[in-house]
């Protein structure tokens, strides 16, 4: 069992998206420094930035401020996150209210930050490899110690 959320969490995912390439080929390539700041629950916030290459995930790393080290930052509560998370094991993907496009939508409950509109948009271009990234989800045996 994996952490959520964690470096080796965001990485396990990784490995499962470098074990099915062809997936993400389909996709075609994505090259994003994709920031992820968690609310971690009144215990301060989380911060990854999970560097994307072509057809897989290059790196993955903790930091402070995943807005100054990313292209843009999908930011949200600790619960949102974790409830996005259980969706896709239990369905083996998300079911419609459990997307990336639709927990955005309305800036509720998660929302993209970004320097700029265009920054922004990366996130809509890539969306569908960011969905795939975080379907991966399904194969990481993970434990939410946090609820």
């Amino acid at each position: 069992m994996v952490a959520f959320p964690s470096v080796e969490w965001f990485e396990a995912v990784g490995a499962r998206v470098a074990e099915d390439k062809g997936a993400f080929r389909r996709l075609g390539y994505f090259d994003a420094n994709v920031g992820i700041k968690i609310d971690a629950n009144g215990a301060g916030p989380k911060g990854f930035v999970i560097e994307f290459e072509d057809y897989g995930v290059k790196s993955v790393r903790a930091t402070t401020d995943p807005v100054k080290s990313s292209d843009f930052t999908i930011e949200g509560s600790l619960d949102a996150w974790s409830e996005m998370v259980r969706n896709i094991r239990e369905h083996g993907e998300p079911d419609l209210d459990h997307t990336l496009n639709r927990l955005t939508m309305a800036s509720v409950p998660m929302k993209i930050v970004a320097e700029d509109q265009l920054k922004t948009d990366i996130f809509y271009r890539f969306n569908q490899s960011i969905q795939a990234f975080f379907n991966e989800a399904a194969s990481v045996p993970t434990e939410f110690t946090h609820t």
